[in-house]
């Protein structure tokens, strides 16, 4: 659970910090891409409570 909250920590660090320099973000620029971005990321939290 630790590392689900250190994540999306991060990820919100990277956007503000993408966004107060004026850098283009790392992430997917349509919807599609964000939604698999969330499902690989969802399996594999999942994948690690299972295994």
């Amino acid at each position: 659970m630790s590392a689900l909250v250190i994540g999306s920590v991060l990820g919100l660090a990277i956007g503000a910090v993408c966004r107060a320099c004026d850098i283009p973000s790392p992430a997917p620029p349509t919807p599609v891409g964000a939604l698999l971005v969330v499902a690989m990321t969802s399996g594999y939290v999942v994948g690690g409570l299972l295994g």
